[in-house]
């Protein structure tokens, strides 16, 4: 094969593991936090490939080190040798596993991290646009290596081949200075605009942006949103939190009377705005409260942690409650635990009887089941019932890891047929 591995890839400098760090590589966990790291590791730089050595001085994997940030180590092969074969195997399954999106949708993600064995790394395809984010600086000319293997699989088929790639760094990096936005190949001037599409329906993304341009994640909710029309034909729909507007855009196209749709930044809501008119609208959002008026669709910009009173007394046949991580550390827990809650309740408040509630929760310190407890006991104490819960498994591009529950951060969970038990009881 043509790649070579990179001069410091060559030259892994050795770390001897305690009893701790090498059962979680046995584990197959991909992380080696701070904690389970010996001082020996301060003389290690951010990128330093290393040859990880057992209590019995045996070679058991290889990583990368990180000299910042809660994950010391993340592991990118287990055995004696690394070997670019296997890397390269690992990325192509993960491209082909993906090649069944593409009868739906030209934006997804070619590799999720550490769910896809590739740690710190993402990979979003935007039609003819790939952009790369690493979660570490230290990362940086992995990730390289990683984009060129990557590239050359795409290469056998040349339909799939990128026109530009984009190193961007993630705002959830949080290790000092970030990585500055390169092209790894082609060039553009920035922003880029790439029409996507997702079944009929079409996007225009501006790129870079939040999570590279959209969030992918949330499409298993966007397709069953235009798979099942009855949830949002001739209803009015309420999307909280709405960022860039295209889970909006699929409850127009599924027959929605209306959408009305609410976020706290000027910026994406008017970039939103841009997928509605050919007017410019800056300036449009901001003063708070307003609603802004585009065909079908109602654009509010207000702070829904603070203020729901502009909303008045209206009602809702569909609401999508999708707020930001509330709980990026763990001292963050028990706040997030009742803004999630408090969010619940208020959304009650707007909601028809009879109609269907989507929470949404992209906080992986709360487990599946724990943001489920947080549903269920919300909407009882409020009064209500529902008729069936459902909860929406993550699509192809973003795979979780068994040996990884913290790659399992995405919920998207449905309740449907919502009633307050008091009119229920009064029908009995």
């Amino acid at each position: 094969m043509s790649q070579k591995l990179p001069q410091h890839f060559r030259k892994a400098r050795r770390y001897q593991l305690n009893k701790s760090s090498e059962a979680i590589l046995k584990s197959g966990h991909p992380w080696i936090l701070r904690g389970n790291i010996s001082s020996a590791a301060s003389v290690f730089r951010d990128g330093d490939r290393l040859k990880l050595v057992s209590g019995k001085n045996e070679v058991v994997g290889y990583g990368i080190y990180s000299s910042k940030g809660p994950i010391a180590i993340r592991i990118l092969q287990r055995g004696p040798e690394f070997s670019l074969e296997m890397l390269r195997k690992t990325i192509a399954n993960a491209f082909e596993k993906r090649k069944s999106l593409e009868t739906t949708t030209d934006a997804y993600r070619l590799l999720h991290g550490e769910n896809d064995r590739v740690p710190g790394i993402t990979v979003d395809k935007y039609a003819k646009t790939w952009v790369v984010q690493t979660y570490s600086k230290g990362l940086y000319g992995f990730a390289r290596l990683v984009v060129r293997i990557l590239f050359s699989i795409a290469s056998e088929n040349p339909s799939s081949l990128p026109l530009r790639i984009l190193m961007v760094s993630p705002q959830r990096m949080g290790e000092g200075e970030s990585v500055k936005t390169r092209f790894l190949r082609g060039k553009s001037p920035l922003p880029i605009r790439e029409t996507v599409r997702l079944k009929d329906l079409r996007f225009d993304a501006k790129i870079p942006g939040q999570k590279g341009s959209f969030f992918l994640d949330v499409r298993n909710l966007r397709t069953y949103l235009l798979e099942n029309e009855s949830l949002s034909r001739n209803k009015h729909c309420l999307h909280l939190f709405c960022h860039t507007g295209l889970t909006s855009l699929c409850m127009a196209q599924a027959g929605a009377l209306s959408v009305t749709s609410i976020d706290g930044s000027e910026e994406v809501l008017e970039e939103f705005a841009s997928q509605l008119t050919e007017n410019t609208l800056q300036g449009e959002f901001r003063e708070k409260s307003k609603p802004v008026f585009l065909r079908n669709h109602e654009l509010i910009r207000s702070d829904l942690f603070r203020d729901w009173n502009f909303l008045g007394d209206r009602k809702f046949g569909l609401l999508v409650l999708d707020p930001p991580n509330l709980a990026p550390n763990q001292a963050a827990l028990p706040s997030a635990k009742k803004a999630y809650k408090n969010l619940i309740s208020k959304s009650l408040e707007k909601l028809e009887a009879g109609g269907t509630l989507v929470l949404l929760s992209c906080s992986g310190r709360i487990s599946d089941l724990e943001f489920e407890k947080i549903g269920r006991e919300t909407i009882r104490s409020r009064g209500w019932k529902y008729g069936s819960m459902l909860r929406l498994p993550p699509e192809t591009d973003h795979p979780v890891l068994r040996e990884f529950p913290e790659g399992k951060y995405f919920k998207v969970h449905l309740y449907l047929e919502m009633n307050p038990i008091e009119k229920l009881e009064k029908e009995e």
